[in-house]
């Protein structure tokens, strides 16, 4: 008779480890990852890349002689227009090269972060919350391989976005050693956000936690870097140097060209990294650090609204504060734009009377706002799309729920969060410019001035809905269009003729510099309410998965 040997098992309290370490599976992983965003990361890369080499070329025809390229260094030395675009460096010779770094040069940043935030929450959260994960840690897969992974294929395609930017900067008329430190400059602050929200994405539970808890940590850095390039011109002050924002611009590509504050983005991302590595090794799978409030014993939801408020309050709370402060310090900015503009002759006889100015101005920054508005109605549908996805729509849609219902919920609650975070932005917008001007008028004009623009968010939003019905795995290419429009409403002038017409922006009033027009604000009106009809239309024939 043969007697089996058999193998004995672990020693008490060490742990089963997978034979080929924390890392094991790895390479799998991330092909799989980079496999699942080729078209997003392409939609991204041609998006960015194309409108910034539309706004480069376009300032190369507008700003040729020098007493053009001279006022339009004036209007950046504006501390409304440092708020909004950063540092001004290069303005005694201010050159192409100049005018890129600083006019294009963040809100080329911004996107870009952006994408690479959700990135990361979409392979570090969304696997997890929805099963996936729990499924491939079932093979030969390391504990650390799903991190390491996600980060990776968010890095590749922030890297990947950043070398067609390049290349459509090499062929401009700009020094490439600068166009190389510019885009370095993208790619480190977006990496040192995605980094960060692979940190926060430890402590919760939920991928559209995640998400907005890394939108909230990419608000708070433009904050500090506002706050801090008005008190402290050149990035000289602590509040500059507290945001990876700060430390890009300070590079000054094209005229400073200065690779060392970018040591402190590297050392962030280094960070960032070690500390996400540490924190997965001390929670569970499908969990976060941070434990999750119980509910009541009886719960309790007013209906889908309800439902969607419940889950969506966070991100409506995190992209309204930001949404709302920010208006209230640029209505507090407005008196410094009329000291400015009183001190300088030159620049006075461009711009005209003060008081046209500060409309003019405050006009763009509402349109900053309502780009803002738009990003957040993006993230609600996609939020819903990741509901489905995850098989969280399927549960609830097996009861007597018709699928309009379930997604009119999300779109409706995006709408109403959407409108009020613009009112309310456009009333302590104008109560900080009425302190300020000693003029009460204001806070009607520029209330007024942000309920205008309303339409034009609800044309995102209509967008998205429609992706999300009719092409439901493209609903990500949502974000192409957001950045479109932030583009136009920032650098519309500068664009050729007929490249703003697809811009909600565009065809709506600027108020308080233009006269009220009803027409083309019932227009646009009508048009969100056309493509949110199509997206709900479109979900309600088709697969619930997609």
């Amino acid at each position: 008779m043969t007697t089996a040997a058999v193998r004995p098992g672990p020693a008490p309290g060490r742990g089963v480890t997978t034979p080929h370490g924390p890392l094991a599976g790895t390479g799998r992983l991330l092909r799989l990852a980079l496999r699942t965003d080729r078209w997003t990361t392409a939609v991204w890369a041609v998006a960015v890349a194309g409108l910034t080499h539309a706004s480069v070329v376009a300032l190369a025809e507008l700003y040729r002689a020098p007493e053009q390229q001279a006022a339009r260094a004036e209007l950046i030395a504006a501390p409304a227009a440092t708020a909004l675009a950063g540092p001004g460096h290069g303005l005694d010779d201010y050159t192409l090269g100049a005018m890129t770094a600083n006019e294009l040069g963040l809100w080329v940043m911004v996107p870009v972060a952006i994408m690479g935030v959700l990135a990361v929450s979409r392979h570090l959260r969304a696997p997890e919350e929805d099963g996936r994960l729990e499924i491939l840690r079932s093979q030969p897969v390391g504990r650390a391989a799903p991190v390491v992974a996600g980060l990776l294929a968010a890095a590749t395609g922030v890297l990947v976005v950043g070398a067609v930017l390049l290349a459509a900067l090499l062929t401009t008329d700009l020094d490439p050693g600068g166009s190389v430190l510019l885009v370095a400059s993208v790619v480190a602050v977006a990496l040192v956000l995605a980094s960060a929200t692979a940190v926060v994405a430890q402590l919760t539970t939920h991928a559209r936690t995640s998400d907005a808890l890394g939108m909230a940590l990419l608000g708070l850095a433009f904050l500090l870097r506002a706050v801090g390039d008005v008190r402290g011109p050149r990035s000289t002050s602590v509040w500059t140097w507290a945001s990876p924002f700060g430390w890009s611009q300070a590079t000054a590509p094209y005229t400073l060209d200065r690779w060392w504050p970018l040591l402190a983005s590297v050392a962030a991302v280094v960070v960032d990294v070690l500390v996400a590595a540490v924190l997965v090794r001390r929670r569970d799978l499908g969990t976060g650090l941070l434990p999750e409030r119980p509910g009541p014993a009886r719960g309790r939801v007013a209906g889908l609204v309800g439902l969607a408020w419940r889950s969506r309050r966070t991100a409506v709370l995190s992209w309204g504060t930001g949404v709302v402060v920010t208006g209230a310090l640029i209505g507090v900015l407005a008196a410094a734009v009329v000291d400015f503009v009183d001190g300088d002759a030159d620049l006075a006889a461009i711009l005209g009377e003060p008081d046209d100015a500060v409309a003019a101005v405050l006009a763009l920054y509402v349109v900053v706002l309502a780009v803002a508005a738009a990003a957040y109605v993006a993230t609600a549908v996609g939020a819903a799309r990741a509901d489905e996805t995850s098989g969280r729509a399927a549960g609830l849609l097996v009861l007597p729920v018709p699928r309009v219902r379930w997604l009119g919920a999300h779109v409706g609650l995006a709408a109403v969060a959407a409108t009020a975070m613009m009112l309310l932005a456009g009333l302590l917008m104008g109560a900080g410019a009425a302190v300020t001007l000693h003029d009460a008028g204001q806070v009607g004009r520029l209330a007024g001035a942000a309920a205008v623009t309303v339409p034009g968010v609800l044309v995102v939003l209509g967008v998205a809905t429609a992706l999300l019905g009719l092409l439901p795995r493209a609903t990500g290419a949502v974000w192409a269009y957001v950045a479109y429009v932030g583009t136009v409403g920032l650098f519309g002038e500068l664009l050729p003729d007929g490249a703003d017409a697809l811009s909600p922006f565009t065809h709506l009033p600027a108020l308080p510099a233009a006269p009220m027009d009803w027409p083309p604000v019932l227009a646009v009106t009508a048009v969100a309410v056309l493509l949110v009809a199509a997206g709900l239309a479109g979900v309600r024939r088709r697969d619930v998965d997609g």
